[in-house]
């Protein structure tokens, strides 16, 4: 595999590492929200803490893979 292909790779990982744990942490702070709002007692927010180290590992994946796209390109 050359380094543009591991790049590309490593971004593609990195962006669902970031999207899928964020749309889920957006989900369920809308779902706690909308308890509050009905005077439920819901922690749904609890359950998106665990995500946060996942997206922000997602975003440095992303980063490395643009960071070494850069460097693997021909410079002519």
């Amino acid at each position: 595999m050359n380094v543009m292909e591991g790049a590309r790779r490593m971004r593609r990982a990195g962006r669902w590492m970031v999207l899928i744990p964020l749309l889920v942490t957006i989900f369920l702070c809308l779902l706690s929200f909308i308890a509050y709002a009905l005077n439920r007692r819901a922690g749904f927010i609890v359950f998106a803490v665990p995500l946060i180290p996942i997206e922000i590992l997602g975003m440095i994946l992303w980063l490395a893979g643009w960071i070494v796209e850069g460097f693997g390109k021909d410079t002519k």
